[in-house]
C-alpha cells in the first residue's frame, strides 16, 4: 500500500510540473504538433542580391572572430559568355571563393528556405542562393609545375617505398653507386684552379701560434729569469688585489685546517708560514690559492665546470678560472682537452715562480697532476722549462736558449 502511494505521488507531481511550465512560465510557446502559419513569402528577384548560403568544400571555417571575416559578391565575365556570380570570403590571411548557383539545375529552379518563429509559430519563406567555397591555395597548387622525374628515378622511388627489403636495398645500392660527372668535373676544376704548381715552399704548421693559446704571455727577449713572466699576465692584477684577506687567513691558519688537499701546495704554504711575513710571501699565497683551483680543474672529469667547486677558500679565484679556462670554441663553461692543456701550462709556470731558483721537482709535479713524466716534460718545454741533465728537476730557461721541441709534438689550432 505504501509503494502505491509513492507511485501516485510521483505521477501527480510530474503532471503539475508540466502544467506549470506550459501555461504559466511559457504560455506563448506552441507545440510542434500544431500547424505553422505562413506569414509572408518573399518573391525571387534576379536583379537584386538575396541571402547566400555558404558551404565549405573541405570541412568548415575554424574559430575566427567576426571582425576578421569579410564577404563579398563578384561578377566574373569571360568574353561573350554570360556573367557568372562568385562568392568570396576572407578570413584572416585565407581566401575562399566559389561560384554561386553553379550547374544546370540551379538555372532551372529556385531555392527557398523557411524561417520559423518558435514563439509565434509563424513562418517566412525566403529565396536564397547557394555557393560551395574552396581555399585559394588549391588554385595555386594547380598552376605550380610538378617536377618531372625520369623513369629510372621513378622506379627507384617505387622500389624504396613499396618494395621489399631486398628491393629497397638494391635501389639504395644503385643510387649510391651513381657518379655525377658534372659534380666531379667542377670539383676537379676548382682543385686545379686553387693549386699553385709554381710554389715549391711547403707551409709548416704554425705551432708557435698554437702554443701561445695554451701558455701565458712571456717576454721572448728577456735576459733574466725573473723577467720572463709577469705575474699579472698569469693571474689578473684585479683578482690579486681582492685576495688580500684570503691570503692573510691562509697565513694564519694551520695546515691541517686548510681546505687544500694537495700535499705539494700545503708544503709550499708551510714554508711561507715558517718565515717572516713579506709582500712576496703573501703574493705567493695568492698564487697558491689560484693553483689550487687549477689543480682541482685538472683532476675533475665533468664536461661542464659551471657548477663544480674548484676552491674551498674563495669563489673569486674559481670564477676567474671558469671564465678564462673554459673552451671558447665550445659551449659556455665546457671542459675539453683545451681546458686541461691550458691549465697544465699555467700550473707549471706558477709552480716555477713560487719555487726557489725557478726549479721544481718533476716527480712531485707528475704525482700531483696525475700525468706522466713524458707529457709533463713536453708541456714544460712549451712554457720555457726543461729537465736538467741527469736529474728530475724542471728548470726555467731563457726563451733565447730554448731549442725546438723534439718528438713532433704539435697541436691543431681551433679557428
Amino acid at each position: 500500500f505504501t509503494c502505491c502511494l509513492v507511485v501516485v505521488f510521483v505521477i501527480v507531481r510530474v503532471i503539475c510540473l508540466g502544467f506549470f511550465f506550459k501555461f504559466i512560465i511559457f504560455p506563448n510557446i506552441k507545440t510542434m504538433k500544431e500547424k505553422a502559419i505562413i506569414e509572408k513569402v518573399f518573391p525571387r528577384k534576379h536583379d537584386t542580391p538575396i541571402p547566400t548560403l555558404l558551404k565549405f568544400q573541405n570541412g568548415q571555417l575554424g574559430a575566427v572572430s567576426k571582425d576578421a571575416i569579410q564577404f563579398c559578391r563578384l561578377t566574373r565575365k569571360r568574353g561573350k559568355e554570360s556573367a557568372a556570380k562568385v562568392a568570396m570570403v576572407t578570413a584572416n590571411d585565407q581566401i575562399y571563393h566559389g561560384a554561386i548557383d553553379a550547374g544546370e539545375a540551379a538555372s532551372l529552379t529556385d531555392t527557398y528556405i523557411c524561417v520559423r518563429n518558435k514563439i509565434t509559430n509563424k513562418v517566412r519563406i525566403i529565396p536564397i542562393e547557394q555557393a560551395t567555397l574552396n581555399n585559394n591555395v588549391y588554385n595555386t597548387l594547380e598552376h605550380k609545375p610538378l617536377p618531372i622525374m625520369t623513369a629510372e628515378h621513378t622506379k627507384a622511388v617505387l622500389l624504396k617505398q613499396f618494395g621489399g627489403r631486398k628491393a629497397a636495398r638494391y635501389a639504395s645500392n644503385q643510387e649510391n653507386n651513381k657518379v655525377n660527372v658534372e659534380v666531379l668535373k667542377n670539383d676537379l676544376d676548382n682543385t686545379v684552379r686553387e693549386t699553385d704548381f709554381t710554389s715549391e715552399v711547403v707551409e709548416k704548421p704554425d705551432t708557435e701560434h698554437n702554443f701561445d693559446i695554451l701558455r701565458p704571455k712571456f717576454n721572448k727577449d728577456a735576459t733574466k729569469l725573473e723577467d720572463i713572466y709577469d705575474v699579472n699576465d698569469i693571474v689578473p692584477a684585479e683578482l690579486l688585489e681582492r685576495l688580500d684577506q684570503e691570503a692573510k687567513v691562509v697565513y694564519s691558519t694551520t695546515i691541517d685546517k686548510l681546505p687544500i688537499k694537495s700535499e705539494y701546495l700545503c708544503n709550499c704554504i708551510k714554508r711561507i708560514q715558517d718565515s717572516s711575513p713579506t709582500p712576496a710571501g703573501f703574493l705567493n699565497l695568492k698564487l697558491i690559492i689560484y693553483m689550487d683551483c687549477l689543480l682541482n680543474l685538472l683532476k675533475t672529469r665533468v664536461r661542464s665546470i659551471k657548477s663544480v667547486e674548484l676552491s674551498g677558500i674563495t669563489e673569486k679565484a674559481e670564477n676567474d678560472v671558469r671564465t678564462r679556462f673554459s673552451d671558447p670554441h665550445s659551449k659556455p663553461f665546457s671542459r675539453t682537452s683545451h681546458t686541461s692543456e691550458k691549465a697544465l701550462c699555467h700550473f707549471i709556470v706558477l709552480a716555477l715562480i713560487i719555487s726557489e731558483n725557478f726549479t721544481v721537482d718533476l716527480n712531485i709535479l707528475a704525482q700531483e697532476l696525475c700525468v706522466s713524466k713524458v707529457k709533463l716534460i713536453k708541456f714544460a718545454h712549451i712554457v720555457n722549462a726543461m729537465r736538467s741533465a741527469k736529474t728530475d728537476l724542471l728548470t726555467l730557461r731563457l726563451p733565447s736558449k730554448m731549442t725546438a721541441l723534439a718528438g713532433g709534438f704539435s697541436r691543431k689550432s681551433k679557428k
